[in-house]
């Protein structure tokens, strides 16, 4: 198994733990056991547990940056594309980036700091919204009742089933293609 692969099945150990035991139970020999490494091979690609979780933040970015593009380009010139494609994006997380999403939370309670990359991320993704003169304010309010719903996911506070959300899913749509008009 070559290095990048190896990264690859601790970060899916790391999830699996999270999933099966809760974010608290995430530590490196937890991961050692899971992934079916030596504690010292988990150690080689992320030396300490802020490593790990580090690796998984940039993992779960990509993953939604490249969903984003995806949908996207699906969408093509049509009123807030691009908040949209976010939407559709952030909505259809797999259980594992949603596992993913929790244990870095709860990381980060005892450590911001290691939000960094998401705070950037979101930044953006608000300056492309301000910048957009059809619609933007409303596109905004938009974009941070999205975040809302994804911290209660994130917490298992959401009172909304999975057919609820989509519901949720097309009333944003709905709101973002009215503000471009």
């Amino acid at each position: 198994m070559g290095r990048h692969n190896q990264k690859g099945v601790i970060m899916d150990a790391a999830v699996n733990v999270v999933q099966r035991a809760g974010a608290a139970h995430l530590t490196i020999d937890a991961v050692a056991q899971e992934s079916g490494l030596s504690k010292g091979g988990v150690l080689y690609h992320f030396p300490n547990k802020r490593a790990l979780l580090e690796g998984m933040l940039q993992s779960l970015l990509s993953d939604v940056s490249l969903r984003t593009e995806r949908f996207r380009q699906k969408l093509g010139d049509t009123p807030g594309a691009m908040l949209r494609a976010f939407i559709h994006s952030e909505l259809d997380q797999s259980d594992r980036e949603r596992a993913m999403s929790r244990a870095i939370l709860a990381a980060a309670a005892e450590n911001p700091q290691l939000l960094a990359p998401a705070r950037e991320y979101l930044g953006d993704r608000v300056k492309e919204l301000r910048s957009t003169s059809d619609g933007g304010d409303q596109r905004l309010v938009v974009f941070l009742a999205l975040q809302g719903l994804m911290l209660m996911e994130m917490l298992g506070l959401t009172p909304l089933s999975q057919s609820e959300s989509r519901q949720v899913r097309g009333v944003m749509d709905a709101m973002i293609a009215e503000a471009g008009s």
